[in-house]
């Protein structure tokens, strides 16, 4: 697939002490663990592309940082201002979990400086920054307020899904991006696409060309196994899998 200029590629190098096995990192400090994450060795650069560009899309490997660690490096900048850092996931129990963890990242108290909103349930306050939101609840505060003037920053993860409430969205905030670049009351929208993968050349030219950001790199070396012959029943096979991994895999004790 051709790629849309420009492309900024920014590889991560990782070289990091090989975990020991019976170690799953809950006794590393979290700070630690935020700084072991892919995309902590490129952030500054990353940091200057947001600067640069009203619009930006990141494709990042599962696992990289992207959807909790993008957001606090844009509010340790305050690039927000006087606004929300919004993040959109398609599941609310993404967007729970997630904001759990990005405020004992940050240490605070969930509902405080980083909180979340789903359906039924809204865990902020005004002192909120950063917000996790399921695409729906985003959708639904469109609805009312078109130009989305409580968030400076609004991030669309997950991009790929493609659900519906995220395509609706794609149109909405390039919209409300357009219009407060004309009003003079309102900080110009920034917007962030992110995704594992996607067709970047369409999204790119929807949101006029916007550059597209590579970090290529995982925290943990990923090995690719093949199966000898063709599977007939892939289910089958996927449950098989799993269980030989489960069986012969070395036990963990914390």
């Amino acid at each position: 697939m051709k790629r849309p200029q420009p492309i900024i590629n920014f590889t991560v190098n990782n070289k990091q002490k090989k975990p020991n096995n019976y170690d799953n990192g809950r006794s590393i400090p979290i700070e630690q663990q935020r700084k072991n994450l892919p995309i902590f060795h490129v952030r500054k650069r990353l940091l200057m592309e947001f600067e640069k560009h009203p619009t930006l899309i990141v494709i990042g490997e599962t696992g990289c940082g992207k959807t909790t660690q993008i957001p606090q490096y844009l509010h340790e900048l305050n690039m927000e201002g006087d606004g929300k850092i919004g993040i959109t996931q398609p599941r609310r129990v993404a967007a729970v979990t997630i904001a759990s963890r990005v405020a004992a990242e940050t240490k605070s108290n969930l509902g405080q400086k980083v909180g979340y909103s789903v359906r039924f349930e809204d865990v902020t306050s005004s002192n909120t920054k950063i917000k996790y939101l399921t695409d729906g609840m985003l959708l639904r505060e469109a609805m009312s307020d078109e130009l989305l003037s409580g968030y400076n920053i609004v991030l669309l993860d997950e991009a790929h899904e493609r659900t519906v409430h995220t395509d609706v969205l794609f149109g909405i905030v390039k919209q409300a991006q357009k219009a407060r670049a004309s009003h003079s009351s309102l900080q110009p929208l920034k917007i962030v696409i992110m995704s594992a993968t996607m067709d970047v050349d369409h999204f790119s030219k929807y949101f006029n060309n916007a550059p597209v950001v590579y970090l290529e790199g995982r925290q943990y070396p990923v090995t690719v196994k093949h199966a000898c012959e063709a599977q007939e029943d892939y289910v089958h096979s996927c449950l098989v899998t799993i269980f030989q991994i489960h069986k012969q895999a070395v036990v963990n004790h914390h």
